[in-house]
């Protein structure tokens, strides 16, 4: 390993233990790195290091920016015939549509990771698939077609995937279940969530797992047990954009559930704050229906109004019929490609 390398190397693997101590310095680091790299070094590396530096920059919402560094190093991998960083690749040029509102695109991307033609794509590019494609189905209401693309997931997982991938997996299970009411076995998955989000340190997930804990406990009116979960929630520290706008949701509805409609209605404008901040169009809409609801409950029917004109609005805009019509082709790609 040149010295160069062994030097980016080094600034790569602090970044990485950086990510939720002191994020700006993680970011800093991250950005040296990726300054560091000469056209000489392993393709693959190249690919690692600037793939971090996008993770970052997406962690603060920048998702065009991170768009054009990504098409930039797919190129490397396609020149270089590095099919398995490709598919990852691909899968998150998708998401960055996707967390932008840009459903067909990403549809369109997604498509190519779910080819099993595409034989150099790993499994860990399946699994992050399925669980987009399950987002998707979930951000239309549409929670069965969503556990079922997560339970596909479920069956690529390997003793090889990584540990944060698998914990993701279980969260997006855990979401769905509970939607459909089925809380005993969400409860078992966020208990092995939480267990192997303590292990590998990523307190974004330990977050995620809790407050569906917390909505748990909500719907079965143990409000103080919910209040000990939700003093925990606030001090962990946070950096993911989705993971704060989650947990301001999951603070509104307790507070809506102790009564406190003004504080709700205050951490659902958060919420939405959060949400327009960091481009995260498929959020929108979810927190302008809760917003509806907290305005009804202090009698504030005007605004009740806008914000569930606003939900229609924005969730019509996203779920238009082309969508449905790129689901459907994507839905008999599966049938005609799976046994």
């Amino acid at each position: 390993m040149s010295s160069n390398q062994s030097q980016i190397r080094a600034l790569y693997d602090q970044s990485k233990q950086l990510i939720y101590v002191d994020p700006i310095k993680s970011l800093q680091l991250a950005n040296e790195a990726v300054d560091l790299i000469t056209p000489d070094l392993d393709p693959a590396f190249q690919v690692l290091v600037i793939y971090h530096q996008v993770e970052m920059i997406t962690a603060y919402g920048r998702y065009h920016e991170a768009l054009e560094i990504m098409h930039r190093i797919l190129v490397i991998a396609e020149t270089e015939n590095l099919e398995a960083e490709r598919g990852q690749l691909l899968y998150y040029i998708g998401i960055a549509h996707y967390t932008t509102g840009d459903f067909a695109t990403a549809i369109d991307y997604w498509s190519d990771c779910l080819n099993l033609e595409n034989k150099g794509f790993s499994a860990a590019t399946r699994i992050n698939t399925y669980i987009a494609l399950g987002q998707l189905y979930f951000a239309f209401h549409m929670h069965s077609d969503a556990l079922r693309h997560h339970l596909s997931a479920l069956k690529w997982v390997n003793d090889e995937i990584p540990t944060e991938l698998y914990v993701r997996l279980l969260i997006n299970l855990v979401a769905d279940l509970c939607e459909l009411g089925q809380h005993e076995q969400a409860l078992a998955y966020i208990t092995e969530a939480e267990t192997l989000a303590k292990e590998i340190a990523h307190f974004e997930y330990l977050g995620e797992a809790l407050s569906y804990r917390t909505l748990i406990l909500l719907e079965q009116d143990r409000i103080e047990e919910v209040t000990q979960l939700l003093e925990r929630g606030h001090s962990m520290v946070r950096y993911w954009a989705w993971g704060e706008i989650s947990w301001k949701i999951v603070t509104g509805k307790i507070q809506q559930a102790e009564q406190q409609y003004h504080a709700a209605v205050e951490s659902f404008e958060a919420a939405l704050e959060l949400a327009h901040k960091y481009e995260c169009a498929s959020k929108i809409h979810v927190v302008h229906a809760v917003l509806a609801r907290a305005y009804d409950q202090i009698n504030d029917h005007l605004m009740a109004e806008k914000h569930h004109r606003l939900y229609q609005e924005h969730f019509n805009r996203l779920g238009s019929a082309e969508i449905f019509e790129r689901l459907q082709q994507l839905e008999t790609q599966l049938e005609n490609t799976f046994p």
